[in-house]
């Protein structure tokens, strides 16, 4: 996808040292957080606030369910200078395990939030979360990425930062649509054939892998704070 035709992609992960974000399926029995610094929790919310919108999957959102917020003095700045903070945008298909009280439809924690979906989502969840949030229809079984980018950019959206998960990042690099990545590598082993990874999905042909240029290296502690930077042919 042409870079003029959509936002600048950011994508923000904490991953463990052989690569996975997430405990295998099973194995995981409440809250996890990847990087126990908070450090990694301070970055994050920093570069939230460098987007216009903050973009997450349903998996990853039924997971973790993160407020996708800016950081609070942020964000009492921009509201007493009544400047907007950045949309906070779910990707569904069908709206299953949404609930209107996970953390990003409080209204309290952060900016406009939007429910992305497919035709396919049906009326009883249309009505649920169409309480809480706008409703944007976009494809009839599932989602494209490239649909859901022009559509961001439409609206106004010239920054786009998704926080996952796996199988939203790989479409987002399957659509050549990811211009940075950065990454927290944490000294940690989570092992397991099935545990998630910041991209997953199919895979990439040799010939379709996407190549990185590493921006910037930062150690703090036993952690390591990565930048890659991707050119993609026009």
């Amino acid at each position: 996808m042409r870079p003029d035709e959509r936002p600048r992609v950011l994508v923000n992960f904490a991953t463990s040292i052989d690569g996975k974000i997430n405990p295998a399926p099973g194995l995981r029995h409440g809250k996890f957080m990847m990087s126990r610094a908070r450090e990694d929790f301070h970055r994050m919310v920093a570069l939230r606030a460098t987007a216009d919108a903050i973009l997450i999957g349903a998996s990853n959102l039924r997971a973790d369910n993160p407020d996708l917020a800016i950081p609070a003095d942020e964000r009492d700045r921009r509201r007493a200078a009544g400047l907007a903070e950045p949309l906070r945008i779910v990707l569904t298909s069908t709206g299953a395990g949404i609930t209107p009280d996970m953390r990003m439809f409080d209204p309290a924690r952060g900016g406009r939030s939007i429910v992305v979906h497919a035709k396919a989502m049906p009326a009883i969840e249309r009505q649920r979360l169409g309480a809480v949030a706008e409703l944007a229809e976009l494809g009839g079984e599932r989602v494209a990425v490239e649909d859901l980018l022009t559509w961001l950019s439409k609206r106004g959206v010239a920054t786009l930062l998704c926080e996952g998960g796996g199988n939203l990042c790989a479409q987002l690099f399957a659509a050549r649509a990811v211009d940075q990545l950065c990454v927290t590598l944490v000294p940690r082993i989570l092992g397991g054939a099935r545990a998630p990874t910041l991209a997953d999905g199919p895979g990439f042909a040799p010939d379709a892998v996407p190549d990185a240029t590493l921006a910037s290296l930062e150690r703090l502690g036993d952690e390591l704070y990565l930048r890659y930077d991707f050119t993609w042919p026009v």
